[in-house]
């Protein structure tokens, strides 16, 4: 008789969006969907871990037919369907069918420290808040109705610097004095909490860990600087070529996979040879 052999660790695959499962230029998802497919046949989630907002990724999460957790603006809160677990995790709470955990900080409180920061040295960059639609299409690429989902934020503001590295410089160490943090994205400077995707996914693995009888393992995949502090935390980091960057460079991590291809289709190849290809097929 033929059995299917149960892996020994649970794997969980994080992963990021803009360039890693979705194309840089198109925002297509189409060359992984069929991994996809495939790893949720093997019950290993895939948790999205992006800078973008709870309203965008719930609009993905559809179209990748996807139902696990997800982490929104760089770790700034976990979502968690309710009932994914079999109790709520500690300090969450609810809504709207989530639990949420919150390591991130609201935005009106990073807004305010924009505001006084500007009126004493400027504002050498454009931020969603003070976008419209139109600007936020030009500087994205995204549809309007994206654009407007996008610049819908709770938890952080990004940055299209227009100034220069300088002034960069000085920005960053204002805000740090301040509390809050910064990342730099493939296109934006994240001001946000004292929070990063490496923190989130720490968390979330613990929970994941907490109603598994396996070891956890993480698999994390991204493609932007904004990304290293999930890719340092996890079990394998996949660095996901960019067509318009280089890839960030990740020192000393002891399973760095660098794809070939860019963008879905190297995400894919990568979790392919990574995982899928090392699943153990049949015990006779």
């Amino acid at each position: 008789m033929t059995q299917i052999t149960r892996p020994e660790q649970q794997w969980l695959i994080i992963s990021d969006l803009d360039g890693t499962l979705l194309d840089h230029y198109t925002y297509s998802h189409q060359p992984a969907d069929a991994t996809l497919v495939l790893l949720e046949s093997l019950d290993i989630p895939v948790i999205l871990n992006s800078s973008k907002t709870r309203e965008e990724i719930l609009e993905l999460r559809q179209s990748l037919h996807n139902h696990h957790p997800f982490i929104v603006e760089n770790g700034s809160a976990i979502f968690i369907p309710q009932g994914y677990f079999p109790h709520k995790p500690h300090r969450a709470r609810d809504q709207a069918g989530y639990w949420i955990l919150e390591p991130g900080v609201p935005r009106h409180c990073i807004l305010e420290f924009l505001h006084h920061d500007a009126d004493t040295h400027g504002a050498p960059y454009l931020n969603f808040a003070a976008a419209s639609t139109r600007e936020i299409v030009t500087a994205t690429g995204l549809t309007s109705a994206e654009a407007e989902k996008a610049g819908r934020r709770d938890y952080s503001e990004p940055l299209l610097w227009q100034g220069d590295e300088q002034e960069k410089a000085a920005f960053i160490a204002r805000a740090n004095a301040a509390g809050f943090a910064t990342l730099q994205g493939g296109r934006f400077l994240h001001l946000l909490g004292q929070t990063d995707k490496g923190i989130a996914t720490r968390l979330l693995k613990k929970i994941y860990q907490q109603y598994s009888d396996r070891d956890c393992k993480l698999i994390a995949s991204g493609d932007g600087p904004n990304d290293l502090d999930m890719l340092k935390v996890s079990d394998v980091a996949i660095i996901v070529r960019s067509p318009a960057h280089p890839p960030p460079t990740l020192r000393s991590h002891p399973n760095l996979v660098v794809t070939r291809e860019t963008g879905p289709q190297g995400w894919s190849q990568a979790i392919h040879e990574q995982l899928l290809e090392a699943q153990p097929n049949t015990n006779s």
